[in-house]
């Protein structure tokens, strides 16, 4: 029993550093800031997630931990036609929840406006009124707009993924469906304490990506590769700041989902803002990836321009080639040799005393040039600021850019 007193203090100490950040952490960060060996902490978040205190989310190999609200009475609709699947997503959501079922969509939108459930888990293909058109119904009616709907369908993925996050759905998952993911997003939609979750651009950001760099570059057969929305702003400027963000989160779904279903779990994708993305992992593996999500982004484009002007009549394949201010993916590798080599430049410095910024450097944080150096790409600046806790945070972005810009 004498271990008992300590056990939930340090049960206490690990969700009290989830709570300290409202947009998660990571479990690399966790057991850094805490100072415990990985096995100690996997045991204790395994504790509390029993509990019901924290639940984690899972890219890759990125597992992001949240903090969640206690006794929160949240209501649950099931849009569904096959029975046995609108029973298969009951059975996944877990206890906890008022949970209605719903079979075609005629009767969904009658239990909407009078169940007015939280959270909406929405199948497409419905008889009578189909479930883009209730995604598209709830989000623009203003007393059911922040209704949280989760897409999950087997439909055409890209091209009907565009439409339902067009229409304000907050996330799309494939049939067939892994029930732990359906459950974890759940729990973290309805019960995350603070700020409203954004799965598809809450994506380690230039925080929990300084914790990687270490990890990263200590890893034989790992390649770092960066993606950007080329022409993401004139889009914007064009056809309006949420029409882009929709582009942004579309981006982020299949990055993720790519991932995902790498078998090593090695990688992770990282979201930088203005439209830039980092995704590492395994060599091939993210070369891989960028370029499956380039493909299915260039095969969607057509269909995301339609209604907004010429190339609704193909003018582009008349001329031969593509309006300059067409968006596309551009993606490159960032050199770990270069990475490698200038991180070991950096470490012989400091045990050699050197100071290369006119000032004290501390352990574990990179001057501005100095980061510059060892994970810009050819087309990437690097920019550097401080948390609030003194720790380093890393932003890349297109030469040009303003460095203290923030996330679209």
């Amino acid at each position: 029993m004498g271990d008992v007193p300590g056990a939930v203090r340090l049960e206490a100490r690990v969700l009290q550093a989830i709570e300290n950040h409202d947009d998660g952490i990571n479990e690399g960060e966790l057991a850094g800031k805490l100072g415990l060996q990985r096995e100690e902490l996997a045991g204790v978040l395994n504790n509390l997630k029993k509990y019901g205190a924290i639940e984690s989310r899972v890219v890759g190999n990125s597992v992001t931990w949240y903090s969640l609200q206690f006794n929160a009475h949240k209501k649950v609709l099931i849009v569904e036609d096959d029975p046995n699947i609108n029973n298969l997503v009951k059975v996944s959501l877990g206890g906890g929840y008022s949970i209605r079922q719903a079979h075609e969509g005629r009767d969904a939108m009658k239990q909407i406006l009078e169940f007015r459930p939280d959270l909406i888990v929405l199948d497409l293909m419905l008889p009578g009124i189909d479930g883009l058109e209730i995604c598209r119904t709830v989000k623009k009616d203003p007393e059911l707009k922040n209704t949280i709907i989760i897409i999950v369908s087997a439909t055409d993925a890209v091209k009907n993924r565009f439409k339902g996050l067009k229409y304000g759905a907050d996330y799309y998952i494939k049939k067939p469906f892994e029930p732990k993911q359906l459950r974890s997003l759940t729990s973290i939609f309805l019960r995350k304490k603070g700020k409203r979750f954004d799965p598809l651009v809450d994506l380690p950001d230039e925080r929990r990506l300084s914790a990687e760099i270490d990890r990263v570059v200590s890893t034989e057969d790992f390649e770092v590769t960066n993606l950007h929305l080329k022409n993401l702003e004139e889009y914007g400027q064009e056809y309006g700041e949420e029409d882009a963000k929709t582009i942004v989160r579309l981006v982020s779904q299949l990055l993720q989902d790519k991932v995902s279903e790498w078998d090593s779990r090695r990688g992770f994708v990282g979201y930088l803002g203005e439209g830039e993305f980092v995704v590492a992992g395994g060599r091939n593996e993210a070369s891989m990836v960028v370029n499956d999500v380039a493909r299915e982004f260039d095969a969607v484009l057509n269909f995301i321009y339609q209604g907004k002007g010429l190339i609704d009549f193909g003018l582009e394949d008349v001329f031969g080639n593509k309006p300059q201010n067409r968006m596309h993916i551009e993606h490159s590798l960032v050199p770990l040799d270069r990475i490698r080599s200038k991180r070991e430049e950096i470490i012989g410095q400091r045990a050699a005393g050197v100071r290369t910024g006119g000032g004290k450097e501390e352990p574990g944080a990179y001057t501005y040039e100095q980061l510059r150096e060892l994970i810009g790409g050819s087309n990437m600046e690097v920019a550097i600021t401080r948390g609030p806790e003194g720790e380093m945070r890393v932003k890349l972005a297109p030469k040009g850019k303003e460095k203290n810009e923030g996330k679209k």
